[in-house]
């Protein structure tokens, strides 16, 4: 028997509000309880900055849903309160509010959109997109672009304007995925039109170099084609902005990886993984250079996570099976799920057709779109926690920067306690025993700040320092502790008999 939404509901009401007062349901938090396939969706309203908070609240929904018959999978969403200037919901689009309503008709939609999450910023943003998401993996061959493309479409199946941007410069793949040809053509504003497959926009290399020709260029030619592509074309206008643009990663750690980490405002980045040891060493590269330059991981995904015959039906682990699930608990981030190794995911992919897109009813597709309807989700609460750039105030003199975050916190130090305190190598070492202790920096200056993608910034001092990037949360940290960290300096200082200059 297919659930109901009043059981859905009187399901909620054992979940406690965020100040255990009352029931989530009872006190208005629930919202957009969508029942289709077994599949429920919903929304919980709260304050923006309780976000990171109150997840483990979101996950108990979740669980005591799932516990209801009928209900095969969930995914909840928490959806900051609107009305203030802070932390304020950034409304719907019309268009997103019309394919909500399509999936409470039933006139089609085959799951429903979550609530928006904040826009990204738009100081730095690809024009025409709400949200970047970064696919990656650690090593080649792991299925990465397959996830990709069919993740990219599962965010569509639930109501979003998507689009993928195939950053694979060497390796393209989107162009036989979605088995779209031909040459983009050029707008009116002298930008490349995107081409389009399934509904979705994408942009390739492979559209602009014959499939047969190889691509020998070094490292800054590949960073300036994938700019090119990523910021010279029309994904979209102010008033019909895409919501989300996937970036399907190249594998590996290396210039085209940082330079899209440290220069485009990510709301999140997946890492594509399969179960065996070899693949998870190298997932665990990919994920901590995400966190090294602060973009949120969204969640792992496991693919080819075992094999089912067609024919007999006996399952097979043929990489093993669940250690992309232990790594994401070892490492404490999010397991969105396990994908198949499965000849119907193999033969679409292989014919351009991919299987979310042209058997939306299979099992496999049912797959894809509950793996977008968690990134979706996952989005939330990596808005919350993200920290927005600081604005850097140097004072006249050189010798003080003002550091003021977005929820009002202004914090001054020192160019003396900045340069003495550098998280450059040169200053803290490889380990706390390497720690340096800088002496003779009473009178050194700020002679400039250079912005190092959405996450840093590079303090020049005018006695030549120059290689500290100090990332946001380092700066508030310093503010937070200046006091303890400049008293322990100064007793440094005294311990090894040199001065401050």
């Amino acid at each position: 028997m297919a659930a109901t939404q009043s059981q859905v509901l009187d399901a909620l009401r054992r979940v406690k509000g965020p100040d255990l007062d009352g029931n989530i349901v009872d006190l208005g938090l629930v919202s957009d309880v969508l029942i289709r396939d077994g599949r429920a969706y919903f929304s919980i309203t709260i304050a923006a900055a309780r976000a990171a908070e109150l997840e483990p609240l979101r996950k108990a929904a979740e669980t005591v849903v799932a516990e209801v018959a009928g209900i095969t999978s969930v995914a909840a969403v928490l959806t900051a309160q609107s009305g203030g200037p802070r932390g304020s919901a950034t409304p719907e689009s019309a268009r997103v509010q019309q394919a909500r309503a399509k999936g409470a008709m039933g006139d089609g939609a085959k799951a429903p959109a979550p609530a928006a999450v904040p826009a990204a910023r738009r100081g730095t943003a690809v024009p025409g997109v709400r949200h970047l998401i970064a696919v990656a993996s650690g090593k080649g061959g792991v299925g990465k672009s397959t996830t990709a493309v069919n993740l990219a479409l599962g965010l569509q199946a639930i109501g979003l304007k998507t689009g993928i941007l195939d950053a694979d410069i060497y390796g393209p793949s989107q162009p036989k995925l979605l088995g779209v040809s031909g040459r983009p053509q050029m707008s009116p504003a002298k930008r490349l039109k995107p081409m389009e497959g399934y509904g979705i926009k994408v942009m390739s290399m492979g559209f602009l170099v014959d499939e047969s020709q190889p691509i020998v260029w070094r490292g800054p030619m590949v960073v300036s084609a994938l700019t090119q592509m990523l910021r010279e074309v029309d994904w979209g206008t102010a008033d019909d902005e895409l919501d989300v643009l996937v970036i399907d990663m190249p594998p590996g750690t290396g210039d085209v990886q940082l330079s899209i980490a440290q220069n485009v405002p990510l709301s999140g980045a997946i890492i594509v993984s399969t179960p065996q040891d070899l693949a998870l060493l190298d997932a665990r590269k990919g994920l901590a250079m995400f966190r090294q330059v602060h973009v949120p991981i969204l969640g792992i995904i496991e693919n080819m996570s075992f094999f089912l015959c067609p024919k007999c039906g006996e399952r097979s682990e043929i990489f093993g099976h669940g250690g992309a699930r232990d790594e994401a608990a070892r490492l404490d981030v999010p397991f969105l799920g396990g994908v198949p190794l499965h000849m119907d995911i193999r033969e679409t992919s292989d014919s351009g057709r991919p299987i979310t897109a042209t058997s939306p009813d299979s099992l496999h597709a049912g797959i894809f779109r509950d793996l977008a309807a968690k990134v979706w989700a996952g989005m939330h609460t990596a808005a919350g926690q993200r920290i927005e750039p600081p604005k850097l105030d140097v004072s006249p003199t050189g010798d003080t920067l003002a550091v003021t975050f977005d929820d009002g916190a202004t914090y001054k130090l020192s160019a003396e306690l900045l340069r003495v305190m550098s998280p450059s190598a040169e200053v803290q070492g490889h380990s706390p025993d390497q720690r340096v202790t800088v002496a003779k920096k009473r009178n050194v200056k700020i002679k400039a700040l250079e912005p190092v993608g959405n996450y840093a910034v590079r303090i020049v001092f005018d006695d030549g320092h120059s290689t500290g990037l100090y990332a946001w949360s380092y700066l508030r940290l310093l503010g937070l502790e200046r006091d303890m960290r400049w008293a322990q300096y100064l007793r440094e200082l005294e311990a090894k008999g040199l001065g401050r200059g």
